[in-house]
């Protein structure tokens, strides 16, 4: 397997204990509808593994499904992986309310990955623990569908209103409860913990509005689809962040050893959201300014497979990169959703695993962006990377990026400055299949209406209330230009990366 994994190390916060990231004790998960293939009917996975060096204790359980049941109890530590092989009938099926949640609880904080593998077809996503989804939701899928956009709501808690406006696209039908549903109009249901609710249609999803009166988690992507030309397909999945936790600054590296391009989506929160790319094409500088009209609404880009960027906004918006389809049998990989972290978003360290591909291997890579200063302090499995390792620098910024291969297993990524934040992307590829995902992030409330707090340097609160998290250097300096100073510190010596 290969995995790619990019980094952007941007702004150094000591992270602490019981932050709000993707690391948890408790998940609650579900897996949308794949395409079986030649009768074969694959089975769904979960890949735990854990930071910890001492034994966590997990288990992973179906508390509303006897028939069938998931009843597991093991132990992981530190470079340990677990898989847990779940039975084919916890998927949904189209457009269906059900209580196929999985529940995953672990004695110490642990990482969770699906993977919705079927014969040529598969995505994975990472799993966000139960103390940090949110209420409210803009969903992404890929069009044309070819078979089905999707998206399914988990409930986390019981009694809990769910509102769901579907976009202005055409060609969406839902038929839900004896009704029909289209464009623009409201699907309103109560679900509970456990519940899953999965939403299909073959008119494109993307932008569907959630919102519900207590925290859900939501998975999106496609059931199987082309991206770009071609003719193979493959099944896209990731779990979302709420909108609480979307950022203005992102950075994309290209899938590696391609050359037909990625393609991007920027979904808005607000209307009239500008957004700005600005990056590198083989020593050449590229820019691309467009705006987002309303919210929910979103912009999709074609760019080239030797860009390098970054992307900047002034509202909060998600960025998604789409791994195309593949166009001949040396280009080796196929449709993949990947979420791109935002910068606001990136965590420290990282422990992470890598999937099976359903006829062997994928080819892994770890993508990275670090600051172009401190390329020689990023480590990968306990070891600083070879001195023959490309950068590519991004202009404008002071990152610089660049990808290796690495082998199936799992790994820990970090940096010889605890305090430098890193931001990452697995990826694997091979022959009409690809995944890729996050490999952690942190999931701060920054534009959820917050309200300033009394700071302890180094908490991770956006103390001020300016979107950013913990980027002061208690020395005495106003280093965000805000007119305060020290007002959000981080409580060690600080570096940011990523503007000059």
């Amino acid at each position: 397997m290969t995995n790619l994994i990019w980094v952007v190390l941007l702004v150094l916060v000591p992270l602490v204990h019981g932050a709000l990231d993707s690391k948890g004790k408790r998940f609650i998960i579900t897996f949308m509808e794949n395409k079986i293939l030649n009768n074969t009917d694959y089975k769904p996975e979960i890949f735990i593994t854990t930071a910890s060096t001492n034994l966590v204790h997990v288990n992973v359980t179906s508390p509303k499904s006897q028939h069938p049941q998931i009843n597991a109890q093991f132990t992981v530590t530190r470079g340990i992986v677990h898989r847990v092989v779940v039975d084919q009938d916890f998927r949904l099926n189209q457009t269906e309310l059900s209580t196929k949640g999985i529940l995953i609880s672990a004695d110490e904080e642990v990482v969770v990955y699906g993977v919705n593998r079927e014969l040529w077809s598969d995505d994975g996503y990472l799993a966000l623990p139960t103390d940090v989804l949110g209420k409210e939701y803009y969903t992404v899928s890929y069009s044309p569908s070819y078979y089905y956009c999707e998206f399914a709501v988990i409930g986390v808690h019981n009694h809990t209103r769910v509102h769901i406006k579907l976009p202005n696209h055409p060609n969406i039908t839902v038929h839900f409860r004896g009704h029909v549903y289209h464009e623009n109009q409201w699907i309103n249901v109560t679900i509970n913990r456990f519940s899953t609710l999965e939403i299909n249609s073959v008119g494109d999803l993307t932008g569907t509005h959630i919102i519900s009166s207590k925290p859900v988690g939501v998975i999106s992507g496609n059931k199987k689809t082309i991206v770009g030309h071609g003719k193979s397909r493959d099944h896209l999945t990731e779990m979302l962040l709420p909108v609480q936790a979307w950022g203005k600054n992102f950075a994309t590296v290209p899938i590696p050893d391609r050359h037909v391009g990625d393609n991007f989506r920027f979904v808005a929160s607000k209307d009239n959201t500008h957004v700005s790319v600005s990056g590198v094409i083989d020593g050449k500088p590229f820019t691309d300014n467009f705006v987002i009209q309303h919210a929910g609404g979103y912009v999709q880009k074609h760019y080239s497979s030797k860009l390098y960027s970054h992307v900047n906004s002034d509202q909060p918006m998600a960025v998604y990169q789409f791994s195309v389809t593949q166009t001949s049998h040396t280009d080796q990989a196929d449709p993949s959703l990947i979420t791109i972290p935002p910068i606001e978003q990136y965590a420290a360290d990282y422990t992470f695993t890598t999937p099976e591909y359903s006829q062997g291997q994928y080819h892994n890579y770890f993508m990275f962006v670090v600051d172009s200063n401190q390329t020689a302090g990023l480590i990968l499995d306990g070891k600083s990377l070879p001195q023959s390792q490309t950068y590519v620098h991004i202009p404008g910024t002071n990152l610089a990026a660049g990808y290796v291969n690495i082998t199936a297993g799992t790994h820990s990524v970090s940096h010889l400055n605890p305090n430098t934040v890193i931001g990452g992307i697995l990826f694997g590829k091979a022959g009409l299949e690809s995944y890729g995902f996050p490999v952690g992030l942190l999931t701060q409330p920054v534009n959820s209406g917050c309200q300033a707090k009394a700071m302890t340097p180094g908490d991770e609160v956006d103390n001020d209330c300016d979107g950013e998290v913990d980027e002061e250097d208690c020395d005495g300096k106003d280093n965000d230009s805000d007119g305060k100073i020290d007002e959000d510190c981080s409580g060690a010596p600080l570096i940011v990366i990523g503007r000059k």
